[in-house]
């Protein structure tokens, strides 16, 4: 365990060197905690002479690693899943769901055809579990997902929190991250189903559990975040809360499914109308936990990805996932942006914006890789393509923003720039 702690600190001591860097570039933090991963792993710290990454992390430590990464992960989610707010789709239910449907159809249908052709074409990059139509579902949902937290924080440094493209941003964000979720629960039931009475069963289970934190769940957390009467109670509240977290994402892995997403469900089951001090008190310690131990997640997955043996092969084929990354959800965007009216402007920020990814889907990689939906080598293609779409993103977005004609054309009602302002700047205050 002692190994284990100078580990961390030799995680968190890299990204603190890297950040000045980061932070020229203008990079989000997630991206800083890539690097560190990938240069601690035999990419880079394993071209040296020693193994020098098998003695800096050897087996027993990483075991104790794990654990850590998995509390950072849990806590995190737990957090996003508390500042998903779906308030944000008043007044925009139309545009918004016509923009999100066509932003997630588009990227099935590329995902169908990139999950044929490696069916076909490629088909050692598959794993043993990667059936052509659950291959089909996991690319989908890694083509599709969004970063929401790291997009509201290039929203809020591009000043967008009081502007229609902001807005519609971060509500179409938020409604992919339910579907995402939502179809990352069914992942592992269709993974180890031995047939299809029991994918049912489990669906019915994960059913059953959905109803008990709707049901049961929300309406104790309601009143135990009611406006203290008593000095003590926000720091009971956060114990409470704590606990609340670890046992939802436990009883998420009894049900065969990953632990972050049992955090999630819990953060999403969070009451919204919390008195803002008692709300500050209970959520930002335990974001502050994920934030801290959730370098040493990524860090894992350095180890375990490495970039010199792609080859000229690999990288080709990252920058075709790149492309279909890129081009599908972008044109998704458009195409629901030109049905319901959106100004062209306007849908090409948005574009760009819902191309942002992170911890979400490094995790979703992860989990597609423990399931064995796909292999070693496609889960270093597909973690360089969706790193490499983030980098991009705010560049453009500064770029889009500048000129007049944007700013004038981006605008939202009086009444409208309290509520938008709120839901982005919450986000932006979550580790991105």
């Amino acid at each position: 365990m002692t190994t284990a702690m100078a580990d961390v600190a030799v995680i968190l001591l890299v990204g603190l060197l890297l950040s000045p860097l980061r932070t020229r570039l203008r990079q989000p933090v997630v991206v800083g905690e890539i690097a560190v991963g990938v240069i601690l792993g035999p990419s880079v710290l394993g071209l040296f002479p020693g193994d020098l990454p098998h003695l800096l992390f050897p087996p027993e430590a990483r075991v104790h690693l794990l654990g850590i990464a998995q509390l950072g992960i849990v806590f995190t989610l737990f957090a996003a899943g508390w500042e998903l707010d779906l308030k944000q789709l008043h007044g925009r239910v139309r545009v918004v769901l016509a923009v999100t449907v066509t932003s997630v159809a588009v990227p099935l249908a590329c995902a169908a055809v990139l999950a044929a052709a490696l069916t076909v074409g490629r088909p050692h990059l598959v794993g043993g579990a990667g059936s052509p139509v659950l291959l089909t579902v996991f690319l989908s949902i890694v083509l599709s997902a969004t970063a929401l937290s790291v997009m509201a924080r290039i929203v809020g440094e591009n000043r967008l929190q009081a502007t229609r493209t902001g807005a519609m941003a971060a509500a179409c964000g938020a409604l992919t991250d339910l579907a995402v979720w939502c179809a990352v629960a069914c992942l592992a039931p269709a993974a180890h189903g031995d047939g299809a009475s029991h994918l049912a069963l489990a669906l019915v289970e994960l059913a059953c559990y959905s109803a008990g934190m709707a049901f049961l769940v929300r309406p104790l957390l309601r009143r135990l975040l009611r406006r203290p009467a008593g000095g003590g109670h926000p720091s009971l509240a956060l114990l409470a809360l704590g606990s609340g977290v670890l046992l939802s994402g436990w009883t998420a892995s009894f049900l065969g499914v990953h632990p972050a997403v049992g955090a999630f469900a819990f953060g999403l089951v969070m009451p919204r109308d919390a008195a803002q001090e008692l709300r500050q008190a209970v959520e930002a310690p335990l974001r502050n936990a994920g934030a801290l131990l959730v370098p040493v997640f990524f860090a894992l997955t350095g180890l375990s990805v490495d970039l010199g043996g792609l080859g000229f092969a690999g990288l080709a084929a990252a920058l075709v996932v790149l492309a279909v990354i890129w081009g599908g959800k972008f044109a998704g965007v458009r195409i629901g942006a030109r049905l319901v009216g959106v100004p062209r402007r306007e849908a090409v920020a948005v574009g760009v914006l819902l191309n942002t990814k992170g911890l979400g889907e490094v995790l979703i990689l992860t989990i597609g890789r423990d399931l064995g939906i796909i292999g070693d080598r496609l889960f270093t293609i597909l973690l360089v393509a969706a790193v490499s779409a983030t980098l991009p993103v705010n560049p453009i977005i500064r770029r889009l923003t500048r000129s007049p004609e944007a700013a004038a054309g981006t605008a939202v009602l009086p009444h409208q720039q309290a509520a938008v302002g709120g839901s982005v700047g919450t986000d932006d205050a979550h580790r991105a």
